[in-house]
């Protein structure tokens, strides 16, 4: 599941404009060493590497950037996504109390002769308490 999530944050990089700026850049630049690699000299080569290696490192600090917004950005997003959860849950607990209170007082006049029914229940209890006192 992770694995997925990771693959899908490469594909929105990757579809980024100044990802694939940053990519081709690195590919003309291989092009060229690889056209001028017959015709270099070791100190020619050395030149180019040291400048080669200052691009693709400035390069990879501005991705770096580019991959820090995009996370940050993330990140606030799923912090307002909380957010938004909680207060639908709270609104949704609220609506459900009152749904219940409102059920309990529809219901309250039914249930009343319930509750006489359980009172001699409670007497029964009364005198088997006594029964087993005299017992004893």
């Amino acid at each position: 599941m992770a694995l997925k999530k990771i693959q899908d944050l490469i594909e929105k990089l990757a579809q980024d404009p100044k990802v694939k700026m940053v990519i081709k850049e690195v590919q003309s630049a291989t092009k060229d060493i690889q056209a001028k690699m017959n015709h270099l000299t070791k100190e020619d080569a050395l030149k180019t590497y040291k400048t080669l290696l200052k691009k693709v490192s400035s390069k990879e600090g501005q991705l770096q950037k580019e991959v820090k917004s995009f996370i940050v950005k993330l990140k606030k997003s799923a912090v307002d996504v909380e957010k938004n959860l909680k207060t639908y849950k709270k609104k949704a607990q609220a609506e459900r109390s009152k749904l219940e209170k409102v059920l309990k007082t529809k219901s309250g006049t039914k249930t009343k002769p319930a509750t006489t029914q359980a009172k001699p229940a409670a007497k029964k209890t009364a005198t088997r308490k006594k029964k087993s006192a005299a017992k004893k």
